[in-house]
Formats: structure tokens, C-alpha cells, sequence
């Protein structure tokens, strides 16, 4: 059920998709002080595995030092060379790959070749910039700024449902993709359903009805909850999880935290999501897919979940691909549009996720709701 029963008013308008000093004041106040899902415990399993990341403008390097996670600028003290540029790889020693400076877990330096030219040593201005690193069951996060909350905190009332993104669920597969929109036109799309019949007619199909719907609006976050058809393919589905040892719910969950982070769910997979500015028209969107395992060790059951994990897959792979085919044709109106805009009931987590761009970048009030709406209160945002 909808929480709001009249339309929304857009509280972003076009120029905050296509704007340089918008752009700027997102990575400022939104995207430094946040955690981003990059990776998994399993992606960095061996001691030496390492991953390179342009996060944000900013180049990382996340490696297991004897089974430590640490992340690192990946920019050599020394004159400023990339440490490496491969996107993943295992060495034995944390080494630049320009003149072979060597760094140890703590980013101080280790062996320097040829160490008596550099006397006397400035051992303060040395060292690699350290981020911060923390997991949450399977997932790897990671954060630029110096000091802030605690993952915990951060993810607050989803920690405990993204706990579970490892144990009975087991990793499956990562994909992202360079888009030509603002990172917003990518997150708002899987903010709503309204967009189903056009965009997903082979996967999807159909809005699921109001009465079938649930959302949940908080400053910080919103989540979807809906409980897909008993077709085919759901029926075979909840067929596997009982095979598999788990219990059925057949719910599907789709949360957002604030400003770029979501989780989607059903029995059969956990999926992490995450959409990152690269410029004020481009974007790029990191998948990291998990697929039930269950708890049964026999072959049939991992028949099974090598099959469902080929399958689940595909599946996303092909909703992935649905959505990437609005993207830039959104973008493209955006930038011509001489309208406001306007968001539907259906649609009412956009409007939560708009006020939070808005209260964390600029004053809301500078962009005034529709007269309709201020009359009526319904797009008055409860204190949270």
C-alpha cells in the first residue's frame, strides 16, 4: 500500500542532473562521507589478493595483508605513479610498479631501493593515504573520509537483512557498466515500479497492484516489499529453495540507503547495487550478485545451485540490460526539459530520495511544492 494517496511534486529539477557545481556538492556532501560496497571476503581470499577501483575520482587499491583488509590510495609516495594499474591480481609485497618502492600494511614504507639517496628520511611524508575498510557479512566496504560513523551506524536498520548477503547465499558474480545519464536518472528508476510494463514487458511483465505492494519511507532509507505471481517460474523457484533446506517467503525486498546503495532479494538470490557519479552525465553501475546454496551438502542440491546460479544470472543480467536502454534517452530529455516534473503515488520513494539529495546539498525550501500539495499536506516528510 502507498503511503501518499495525491500526486508529488519533483523537488529536483533538470539543471540538478546536468550540473557541474551540482555534481561537485554530491561528491562533497554525499559520496565522501558514505561506505560503498566494492567488492567481497571471497573476491580477496588469499593473502596478497589485492582490487584497484576508481571510486569517485580517486583511485583505490584494496588488499588482504595475512587476512587484514586494508585500502589505500593508489598513488605511490614517492613521485605520485600509480602503484598499479591492473584491476586485480596476488603479489607477494605491496610494490610500485614505477621504481619498485615497497609498502607494508600500514602504508609506511618497507624496502627502498637504493635507500641512502632519499637520507635524511621524511618518514611522515612517506606513507600511502589509508581509507577505512569494514565488512558486513560477505560484502567489502570502504570509505574515503577520515573520521564518520561506523558501517554499523551507517547502515543502520539494513545491517541486519545485509547480513545475510554470504552464508546460505554464495557469491556468484559482479558486473558494472559506464552509463551516459547522471547517477540519479540510474537510482531513481529502481526506485519505482510505475516504469515495469514498458521497460520490463519479458521480464517483469506486469505493475504489481497497490494492495500487492509495500513501502516504507524513512529520511535515511525506503524499501519495496511485493509477493510475485504464483506462475511457473515462482512456483519452480520456491520448489528449489525447499530442495536446498531453506524456507519459503516468496517476498520480494527492494531497499535503498541513501544516497546510492541497494540490496534487492528473494529466496533464490541477494543482490548489491551501487551507482557512482563519474561526471555530471555519467555514471557507472557496480552488480555484485549472490545465489542461494543452502545449508544441504549432496550433489543433487549442488546441481541444483549451480543451476539456479546460471539462471538468476541471467535473469538480472537481461533486467540489467532492460534499464540500461532508458538511461540516456532520459538523460537526453532532461537536459532539453522546460518542465517541473511531477512524481506519482506509485513512485513516492523518489520524492524521499530527492529531499535527501536536496537537504544534504542545499536548502529544500529554495524549491517550493506545488500549491495543490502545500494546501493539502501531502508531501509533508515526517520528522525521522
Amino acid at each position: 500500500m502507498f503511503t501518499h494517496q495525491h500526486h508529488l511534486r519533483h523537488l529536483l529539477r533538470p539543471e540538478h542532473y546536468t550540473s557541474e557545481a551540482q555534481y561537485r556538492a554530491e561528491l562533497r556532501h554525499l559520496f565522501r562521507p558514505a561506505w560503498h560496497p566494492l567488492a567481497t571476503v571471497s573476491d580477496l581470499a588469499r593473502p596478497g589478493d589485492f582490487l584497484t577501483f576508481d571510486l569517485l575520482e580517486t583511485p583505490i587499491l584494496l588488499r588482504n595483508f595475512d587476512g587484514e583488509l586494508r585500502a589505500f590510495l593508489n598513488v605511490c609516495a614517492h613521485r605520485h605513479s600509480k602503484l598499479t594499474e591492473k584491476p586485480r591480481g596476488n603479489t607477494e609485497r605491496l610494490r610500485c610498479q614505477y621504481h619498485g618502492w615497497e609498502f607494508n600494511q600500514d602504508g609506511g614504507t618497507a624496502k627502498i631501493p637504493d635507500a641512502k639517496a632519499f637520507r635524511p628520511w621524511d618518514r611522515e611524508n612517506s606513507c600511502l593515504r589509508r581509507f577505512r575498510v569494514d565488512t558486513c557479512g560477505d560484502l567489502v566496504f570502504v570509505n574515503l573520509s577520515d573520521d564518520g560513523v561506523s558501517l554499523r551506524e551507517w547502515l543502520g536498520p539494513v545491517w541486519d537483512q545485509w547480513q545475510d548477503y554470504g552464508g546460505a547465499y554464495r557469491y556468484a558474480a559482479t558486473w558494472e557498466k559506464d552509463f551516459p545519464c547522471n547517477w540519479k536518472v540510474v537510482l531513481e528508476n529502481s526506485l519505482e515500479s510505475y516504469h515495469i510494463p514498458e521497460v520490463h514487458p519479458k521480464t517483469f511483465k506486469e505493475l504489481p497492484e497497490e494492495t500487492n505492494s509495500w513501502h516504507e519511507l524513512t529520511e535515511k532509507f525506503t524499501s519495496f516489499k511485493t509477493v510475485p505471481p504464483n506462475e511457473f517460474a515462482t512456483r519452480v523457484q520456491n520448489w528449489i529453495v525447499r530442495r536446498l533446506g531453506e524456507p519459503v517467503t516468496n517476498e520480494y525486498w527492494h531497499r535503498v540507503l541513501h544516497p546510492h546503495t541497494t540490496g534487492s532479494s528473494l529466496d533464490s538470490f541477494r543482490m548489491m547495487q551501487c551507482v557512482f557519479p563519474t561526471g555530471p552525465t555519467t555514471c557507472r553501475y557496480r552488480s555484485i550478485f549472490f545465489t542461494l546454496r543452502g545449508r544441504r551438502r549432496n550433489p543433487f542440491a549442488w546441481m541444483m545451485y549451480r543451476g539456479l546460479r546460471a539462471i538468476a544470472v541471467l535473469v538480472a543480467k537481461q533486467v540489467f540490460a532492460e534499464d540500461e536502454a532508458i538511461y540516456s534517452g532520459v538523460q537526453k530529455g532532461m537536459a532539453a526539459s522546460p518542465q517541473p516534473g511531477v512524481i506519482g503515488t506509485r513512485e513516492e520513494r523518489i520524492y524521499y530520495f530527492q529531499k535527501y539529495v536536496l537537504d544534504h546539498t542545499q536548502r529544500a525550501s529554495e524549491l517550493p511544492l506545488a500549491p495543490d500539495l502545500v494546501s493539502n499536506g501531502a508531501c509533508r516528510v515526517p520528522d525521522s
